[in-house]
């Protein structure tokens, strides 16, 4: 009896332990399959992203180097022109101390180069055209620093060198030793020009002594400076 009970008892237990469950109608290698391809796709996805994400950095570094390199060559751009600009001045500053200039153009009153010194034009004569069909000119020029009076003759088709005249007014401050002080309209001093010889320099003195203000005009060519003149300052209302 005992033992027809236990096994009664274990008959009920098992009716009511819970079915297992049940599992999917696909068939196994299918259900791999499948997870399969969702990885490959998820894992193409990525790749895809990080290509994006590379291209786009590559695209980005190579948008970056042109636009350094177009700032270079506009740097460079800057830098030439400012190296043109910073030639061109000094030439400005240095300007040649003669020029040239056909022998048939110069004019009497004008200036010109005679045996290396600079000259004022007094006369002009033209020759008879010669059998080689030039005509020549006669020059005859009176030396703008010393007074001293060249000649020269040149065909009337070459070029002679006209000097670069400069003339500048300054007011005369002080004279010491021979040497006249003068000062620009900015207010800078001129220590370096002698008093003129002769009548010039004489009236200059004598008008300065006698309590003048005087406005001296310094001519300048060929590295070389004089006062070729003076007047009287305008009085100050």
């Amino acid at each position: 009896m005992a033992k027809k009970a236990q096994h009664e008892h274990e008959s009920e237990v098992a009716s009511t332990e819970v079915p297992p469950q049940q599992s999917s109608d696909l068939p196994q290698d299918e259900v791999d399959a499948a997870a399969e391809e969702v990885v490959d796709k998820s894992e193409k996805t990525q790749s895809k992203a990080g290509k994006g994400g590379s291209s786009k950095t590559s695209s980005g570094k190579a948008a970056s180097g042109k636009a350094k390199a177009a700032a270079g060559t506009d740097a460079d751009k800057k830098d030439n022109n400012a190296q043109h600009d910073y030639t061109f001045d000094d030439a400005g500053a240095g300007a040649s101390l003669t020029f040239p200039l056909q022998c048939s153009a110069l004019r009497i009153n004008g200036h010109v180069i005679i045996k290396g010194r600079p000259c004022k034009i007094v006369d002009m004569s033209t020759s008879k055209t010669g059998k080689h069909g030039h005509a020549k000119i006669n020059l005859t020029g009176i030396d703008i620093f010393n007074g001293r009076k060249y000649e020269d003759l040149s065909p009337s088709t070459h070029n002679m060198d006209v000097p670069n005249i400069k003339r500048a007014e300054y007011t005369l401050i002080d004279i010491v030793e021979d040497f006249l002080s003068l000062m620009n309209d900015a207010g800078e001093m001129k220590e370096d020009v002698k008093l003129p010889e002769g009548d010039l320099g004489e009236k200059i003195s004598t008008d300065f002594n006698d309590g003048k203000v005087l406005l001296v005009t310094i001519l300048k060519a060929m590295d070389e400076e004089a006062a070729i003149s003076y007047k009287e300052a305008p009085k100050k209302e």
